[in-house]
């Protein structure tokens, strides 16, 4: 049921091309969505057919009266400007609006993710290290009021839904000298947009 809410929150979604920034509060999640399937670190882990096609996650924060999208990309973490971000997420599918249905620790969340600023970028996806990517700078900052992180780890895995490592992934990390790391504990945007912490807003 969760599956089929979020893919009818996308038809929705395509039909218009903007995000308002008065929809969005600070430490709101931002999910951009891809109109086509990518080998993105959502591979990993997801292989149902009904899961929404989420390729990155950030965070929204707001600075001197600016909204700004905070992020690791590939240039590392950062905060870049909302209006920036939503053009960039648009031209390849769209912007989802993720909300904590518990904000008690919204603000020491994103002080906990601003700490991060400057990182270089993990295309390992690797945790532990000082390099981070986009969902493991959420699951790392989010907090409850308790102080308690909200988003667990999961185990990682590469292979297709036939359980056969995807060639792709094979070709990634051999050019690390790498193996590909099936099982390690990691963590994907997808798999934080379907958390039950999460409400997926509607367009307004």
């Amino acid at each position: 049921m969760r599956h089929l809410y979020i893919i009818v929150t996308i038809i929705i979604c395509s039909a218009f091309s903007s995000v308002a920034q008065d929809e969005i509060l600070e430490g709101d999640l931002l999910f951009a969505y891809s109109t086509t399937t990518g080998k993105a670190i959502s591979d990993a882990t997801v292989h149902d057919t009904t899961a929404l096609p989420i390729y990155h996650v950030a965070i929204a924060t707001w600075v001197d009266s600016k909204l700004y999208a905070l992020e690791a990309i590939d240039e590392g973490v950062l905060l870049t400007p909302f209006e920036d971000f939503k053009q960039r997420t648009i031209s390849k599918g769209g912007v989802l609006i993720g909300r904590l249905k518990d904000r008690s620790g919204v603000e020491q969340s994103v002080s906990n993710a601003m700490e991060h600023l400057g990182k270089p970028y993990d295309d390992l996806y690797m945790i532990d290290t000082q390099e981070i990517y986009c969902s493991e700078l959420v699951q790392l900052s989010y907090v409850n009021g308790k102080g308690q992180r909200i988003f667990p780890l999961i185990n990682m895995s590469f292979h297709d839904n036939k359980g056969h490592i995807l060639d792709y992934w094979r070709e990634h990390y051999a050019k690390h000298g790498m193996t590909v790391p099936e099982g390690a504990l990691g963590t994907n945007p997808a798999q934080i947009a379907q958390d039950p912490a999460v409400e997926i807003l509607p367009p307004q």
